[in-house]
């Protein structure tokens, strides 16, 4: 399960981006999922949960946004939305597609308080 590593990461990557904002307590991370990412969000929140006991993101909420694929038919030129159920073209059904979007896993928000704000 790829997703403890994430979580995982993702404590790492928080502790290092806050470590110089004094003391500070992180009420909240978000992260945007593309649909293609291979990360499912339920594995992700508890994994979260289960890398996060005990430490300083123990009360952190994880916020989870999915973002859909999109990608481009290298046969017809047709750019779409894509369904993870239906990896074809919507136009001539074919299967030699470029992605465009919806393959990363981003954090685009860390919301912080100062601890006596607590």
């Amino acid at each position: 399960m790829h997703e403890m590593g994430l979580a995982d990461a993702m404590m790492k990557t928080a502790r290092r981006i806050v470590k110089d904002e004094g003391d500070v307590v992180v009420q909240s991370i978000t992260v945007e999922l593309g649909d293609l990412s291979g990360v499912v969000p339920r594995f992700l929140t508890e994994c979260w949960e289960a890398v996060s006991d005990g430490t300083e993101f123990e009360d952190t909420e994880l916020i989870l946004h999915t973002v859909p694929a999109t990608a481009n038919c290298m046969d017809c030129g047709h750019t779409f939305v894509v369904s993870v159920d239906d990896l074809r073209c919507p136009q001539c059904r074919s299967d030699k597609l470029k992605p465009l979007s919806g393959q990363d896993m981003t954090i685009t928000e860390i919301q912080v308080a100062d601890r006596e704000d607590e």
